[in-house]
Formats: structure tokens, C-alpha cells, sequence
């Protein structure tokens, strides 16, 4: 099984951060930072759009 853990650039110190930094650890990989915060999908839709395809043409 292949999995990414995303984090928002912009969520930084936040719980949300911590804990997929902490899932990320548990699994050994590197967090994948994504533009914008907690709810980047959102915020930045064509930066993230392409992040996403990106890290997924990855994993």
C-alpha cells in the first residue's frame, strides 16, 4: 500500500500539522507539504491541483 501524507505550508505549528507530521514519522516518510493551509484544496484549487498530481504521480 502507497501513502502520501499532505501537510498545508501555511498550517505550521497547528494540530493538524503536528499530527500528520507525527503520522508521517510512524510510517517512515516525509510529510508532503501542499500550498495553503489545513483546507488548501480550497484556498489554492490550481496550485493544489497540481501538487496533488504530482506527489500522486509519486507514490
Amino acid at each position: 500500500m502507497r501513502v502520501a501524507v499532505g501537510i498545508g505550508e501555511a498550517s505550521a505549528g497547528q494540530l493538524c500539522d503536528l499530527t500528520s507530521r507525527a503520522l508521517a514519522d510512524a510510517l517512515g516518510r516525509a510529510p508532503e507539504p501542499f500550498p495553503g493551509g489545513h483546507v488548501g484544496f480550497v484556498e489554492e484549487v490550481p496550485v493544489f491541483a497540481r501538487r496533488l498530481r504530482e506527489v500522486l504521480s509519486r507514490t
